[in-house]
């Protein structure tokens, strides 16, 4: 299925938490405009998920200058019924100015560490289209490990779409 690449140098991000300034810039993140073709979602309102997240959360990603520039997000999911079975899930969207550039990855890489460190989960996990490319290499880049696919998982556009999954263990 593939292995994490060797840690490679990556752009200089950082993570900070969502506070009342950012709720305009938060919005923005979430306009079709922003979140591109992998992630506007064609479901009626009330399909929509409410936003409140089981044990989960938002953190504004910026350049060293304090520009912010995306968001990544979390929750946790259960892979069995104990709490030491309890995985990270995470998101990310970016602006478009500054995709390419490794700084998701770095983002990526950054909020797995730190989900690692803070918490018992032995896993973090991400997915994404099986046709969005650009976000199958950032997360390799960050260090996750190609899992496989997840066949007809995420309806968007309409239609049926398989993901791939990949993670990042304690051990990694």
């Amino acid at each position: 299925m593939g292995s994490p690449e060797e840690t490679v140098e990556l752009p200089q991000v950082r993570l900070r938490y969502v506070g009342q300034r950012d709720e305009e810039f938060i919005l923005k993140l979430q306009t079709p405009e922003v979140e591109g073709e992998w992630d506007t979602y064609d479901d009626a309102p009330d399909e929509k998920l409410s936003g409140a997240y089981y044990n989960g959360g938002r953190e504004v990603i910026e350049l060293p200058d304090g520009t912010p520039i995306g968001s990544v997000s979390w929750i946790q999911t259960p892979h069995g019924p104990n709490t030491r079975s309890l995985a990270w899930v995470i998101g990310i969207v970016l602006l478009p100015l500054y995709r390419g550039r490794g700084l998701g990855a770095a983002a990526q890489r950054l909020l797995a560490e730190k989900l690692l460190e803070e918490s018992k989960a032995n896993r973090v996990e991400a997915s994404t289209d099986v046709n969005n490319l650009r976000e199958r290499r950032s997360l390799s880049l960050a260090g996750f490990t190609n899992e496989g696919i997840r066949r007809g998982a995420l309806w968007r556009a309409g239609a049926w779409h398989d993901q791939v999954i990949f993670s990042r263990l304690r051990s990694d």
